[in-house]
């Protein structure tokens, strides 16, 4: 079903993914109650995800005034990349091109828009790094 799938993945009812041809997810992850996925989108190992979590790897063309946004079809993918041991909290949003990093905690409803460093917790909309559960490694 997905274009990679890992052991112990746990798939909750009413999650949303397509196909899952453009999704791959890892070991001892999974996906929420009523999640909505239109990839491309990598999910890493060990990765927690609460209910109604949304990640669109795309958005409406928007740019030209002198034609409805209707008529101006979506903008090029930019794909999502979640890595090890995250945890998404109810209701994130996670944005095209966002790269969220090891170990980070995303607080319910965050709208991330940008790319999350390892061991953060964030929070908000727009998403804002409030501390982190481990010094970043540079």
């Amino acid at each position: 079903m997905f274009k990679e799938c890992g052991i112990n993945v746990n798939i909750e009812r009413k999650a949303n993914f397509g196909s899952g041809r453009r999704i791959s997810i890892g070991n001892n992850s999974g996906i929420g109650v009523n999640a909505f996925i239109a990839g491309p989108v990598k999910i890493g190992k060990n990765v927690m995800m609460g209910p109604d979590v949304i990640m669109i790897a795309r958005n409406h063309q928007f740019s030209r005034t002198d034609i409805p946004m209707i008529f101006q079809g979506f903008g090029d993918e930019k794909p999502i990349r979640i890595d090890d041991d995250v945890w998404l909290e109810a209701r994130v949003i996670l944005l095209p091109g966002v790269k969220i990093g090891s170990g980070a905690i995303i607080g319910a409803g965050a709208v991330v828009a940008k790319d999350i460093p390892d061991w953060a917790i964030v929070i908000g909309n727009p998403a804002e790094v409030i501390k982190f559960r481990k010094k970043p490694t540079v």
